[in-house]
């Protein structure tokens, strides 16, 4: 009876061992729905994997592939134990979900004319700035005497500023950045920092994984503090200057 009891609490003791090497499971939608990232999917899912390989160093990670429409739903359901996704940190969706700092920011920032000294919404006063959703110019539909465009392209709103038919146009990050390192270049320049908390975020249960929530910031700060987060962005072709919480 003792002999049969010592086995059982060995296996117990073998049970939850393995347990806690047990990788957990992290699902992201690779199309990153419903971002606009103009073909640059490949590279968040690159970048996005490289950093759950960083963070696997800490807390053992296996990462899934879901589609969209049950990337949540599936992780209410405890199919995984987080999401990689862009699903914002509202009040009442925290009622729901625990939400890691940003990796890495999405919302729209401010571009000018390379000689343009404009940097904050404040600034907009009087001039003719391009939008491309109503959700934007909600940003500075406050700001006094703001003349707003609405266009229906990034590339026709950034034209109009090269042509000095606006004084700025808002786009969002990766893609402001994008046209300004490239068509724009020594033409146009990102003014701003994001003008919104816009951006991919680790997501879990609510009061479920603290530790993976932990982890996961703890390790954006020091690929941050020691030029790796840089690095990284710069190899998967992700241009952006500047980490925002």
């Amino acid at each position: 009876m003792l002999q049969k009891i010592s086995i059982l609490l060995l296996l117990s003791l073998l049970y939850c061992c393995g347990s806690k090497n047990h990788p957990q499971k992290v699902a992201l939608d690779p199309s990153w729905y419903p971002l606009d990232l103009e073909d640059r999917n490949v590279q968040l899912l690159g970048f996005s994997t490289e950093i759950l390989q960083k963070v696997s160093k800490k807390i053992p990670l296996a990462k899934l592939t879901v589609d969209a429409h049950y990337l949540l739903e599936d992780l209410l359901q405890g199919k995984y134990e987080a999401v990689l996704s862009s699903f914002p940190p509202y009040n009442f969706n925290k009622d729901r979900f625990d939400f890691s700092e940003s990796y890495l920011m999405l919302g729209p920032v401010i571009v000018v004319d390379k000689s343009s000294n404009i940097s904050s919404i404040k600034q907009l006063k009087g001039k003719a700035v391009g939008v491309l959703s109503d959700a934007t110019a909600l940003l500075i539909e406050s700001v006094p005497d703001v003349l707003i465009h609405q266009y229906s392209s990034k590339s026709q709103a950034l034209e109009a500023v090269n042509l000095k038919v606006l004084d700025a146009a808002l786009i969002d990050i990766l893609s402001a950045y994008a046209y300004c390192e490239d068509l724009y270049q020594d033409k146009l320049k990102v003014g701003s920092l994001p003008l919104t908390n816009e951006a991919l975020r680790l997501i879990t249960i609510r009061n479920k994984n603290s530790s993976l929530i932990k982890a996961f910031n703890q390790e954006i700060h020091q690929l941050n503090e020691s030029g790796e987060y840089q690095k990284m962005l710069n190899k998967w072709g992700l241009p952006q200057k500047e980490m925002k919480k």
